[in-house]
């Protein structure tokens, strides 16, 4: 796994690739902490390299044109770097989060929420429903941070026996309380378990009216 982790800053194509491969083995919980410490100073290098390359466009800019082919090149070269740079602190966020205590008998969904450029978006409202789209109030909901990151605890009653595992649907609404992503197909969360789902949306139009209270 780590060998993976050489991206080669002068081929944009393979850099994307490797890294968007990366952010998939994170999200299926592949990384081990060494790795994910070398992707921490993966994305800072990375970071630097796009900083650097903003303040040369911006002095070719000013002494060429936008238009001259170098200024042009060096355009397209930003584009895949920064695209790389936010994978790359995708991966990281998902392979360092920290294991959530979880409650007896109860379970935690954790995760972060992006949009389509992997930008986090905040003061999002993540919540449970049913097969019929109808909200799983007993279960709460929890709201986006500036991080895009969220959790969600269940923590049933200590008389209560063992609860059975859930099958649901989770579904994100925007500030508005309107509801503009919802699972096609369920997930399980079984008592004691922490379950991880990072979400991008392509979308962000409203399915429809907001259910129950799950309004940010």
């Amino acid at each position: 796994m780590a060998d993976n982790l050489d991206i080669n800053s002068q081929d944009g194509g393979n850099s994307a690739a490797t890294a968007k491969s990366l952010m998939n083995d994170a999200w299926a919980s592949n990384i081990d902490a060494q790795t994910a410490q070398q992707l921490t100073t993966l994305t800072f290098v990375r970071q630097a390299r796009v900083n650097q390359q903003q303040r040369e466009l911006a002095t070719l800019t000013t002494e060429f044109g936008s238009t001259d082919s170098d200024v042009v090149a060096l355009q397209s070269s930003l584009k895949v770097q920064q695209s790389v740079a936010s994978v790359l602190g995708v991966v990281r966020d998902i392979a360092t989060k920290a294991a959530p205590a979880v409650p007896t008998n109860g379970w935690v969904l954790q995760g972060h929420v992006r949009d389509g450029s992997l930008l986090p978006v905040a003061k999002f409202t993540v919540s449970l429903v049913d097969q019929q789209k109808n909200l799983l109030s007993a279960y709460g909901y929890a709201y986006t941070d500036t991080n895009g990151a969220y959790t969600l605890t269940y923590t049933p009653a200590t008389s209560t026996p063992a609860p059975a595992p859930l099958s649901a649907y989770l579904q994100i609404s925007n500030s508005s309380g309107k509801a503009i992503y919802i699972d096609s197909a369920a997930f399980t969360l079984n008592p004691g378990a922490t379950v991880t789902r990072d979400l991008m949306l392509t979308s962000q139009t409203p399915l429809g009216t907001p259910p129950g209270k799950a309004k940010g």
